[in-house]
C-alpha cells in the first residue's frame, strides 16, 4: 500500500497545474478577444426597440421673418422657344386661258371716197356678203382723176349722170369733174381707161392733201388657206381683196 501510495502522489500535482493552465488560457481569450464570449451571454438579453418620431414642421406663423436686407433669388428667365418654320406657301399653278381661236377675213380698200367704197359694198351684199366699213382720215398722197373739157356746167352735170359719179368743181383751168381719187398711178390710168373710151378728155393729178380712207372687210374663214381661195373666186368679179388675220 506504501508503495501504492508513492506510485500517484504526483497526480494530484498534475491535476492543478492543468487546471491553472485552462484558468491562464481562458483569461488571456478574455483579454486578448473582446466579446468573444459576449454574445453567448447576450442571447438571454432582451434588445431595446428604438422608435424614431419625425419632428412636426413649424407653423407657418412661426417661421421666422426673413432679414430686412434679404432679396429672394431672381427666377430663371424663361428659354425661348425657337420658332416654327412656317411652311412655304405652294404656288398655285397658273390658269391656262382659253387660246381665242383664229379667224380671217377679206378686206378691200383703201377707198379715197365713199362712193368707191359703196360700190364695192353693193357687188358683195348681191353676192350674199355682209360687209363692215372703216373709215380712217390721214394725209397722204393720192391720184386725181378728171374728166375736163366741159364749157358749162350743166355740161359736167349731165356727163357725171352717164358715167354714174363725179363731183363737179371750178378750177383755173375751167370747169372739171373729179371722177376718182386712188392711191397709186396704176389705179389712176386704170380708172381714167373708161373714160377716154366714151369721149371724155382725162387727166391725171397727183395730190397731197388730207384724205378719208375707206377699207372694206367681209367673209370669215376659220384658216388662212380657205380665205385666199375664196379671195381667188371673188378675183373672177373684179374684187381685189387681201386676206387679214383678226381676233
Amino acid at each position: 500500500m506504501i508503495t501504492l501510495g508513492r506510485r500517484y502522489t504526483h497526480v494530484p500535482l498534475g491535476l492543478v497545474s492543468l487546471l491553472l493552465v485552462v484558468v491562464l488560457i481562458a483569461w488571456l481569450l478574455e483579454r486578448r478577444v473582446d466579446g468573444v464570449w459576449d454574445p453567448a451571454f447576450r442571447i438571454t438579453v432582451p434588445v431595446p426597440v428604438a422608435v424614431t418620431l419625425a419632428a412636426e414642421p413649424p407653423p407657418a406663423s412661426a417661421a421666422p421673418a426673413p432679414p430686412a436686407d434679404f432679396e429672394p433669388p431672381a427666377e430663371p428667365a424663361p428659354v425661348a422657344e425657337p420658332p416654327v418654320a412656317s411652311p412655304a406657301p405652294v404656288a398655285a399653278p397658273p390658269l391656262t386661258a382659253a387660246v381665242p381661236a383664229e379667224r380671217y377675213v377679206l378686206e378691200s380698200g383703201p377707198f379715197l371716197s365713199a362712193e368707191a367704197a359703196d360700190r364695192i359694198e353693193d357687188q358683195l351684199n348681191h353676192l350674199g356678203y355682209a360687209t363692215i366699213r372703216f373709215r380712217k382720215q390721214e394725209v397722204r398722197r393720192v391720184y386725181v382723176v378728171s374728166a375736163t373739157g366741159f364749157a358749162s356746167g350743166r355740161e359736167a352735170q349731165r356727163a357725171a349722170a352717164e358715167i354714174g359719179r363725179g363731183t363737179m368743181v371750178e378750177s383755173d383751168q375751167g370747169i372739171e369733174l373729179v371722177v376718182e381719187r386712188v392711191p397709186s398711178l396704176g389705179e389712176a390710168v386704170a380708172a381714167s381707161r373708161p373714160l377716154r373710151v366714151r369721149g371724155f378728155e382725162v387727166r391725171v393729178d397727183p395730190d397731197v392733201s388730207p384724205a378719208v380712207i375707206y377699207h372694206v372687210r367681209y367673209g370669215q374663214f376659220a384658216s388662212q388657206a380657205a380665205a385666199e381661195a375664196r379671195g381667188e373666186d371673188l378675183a373672177l368679179f373684179g374684187l381685189v381683196s387681201r386676206v387679214v388675220k383678226v381676233r
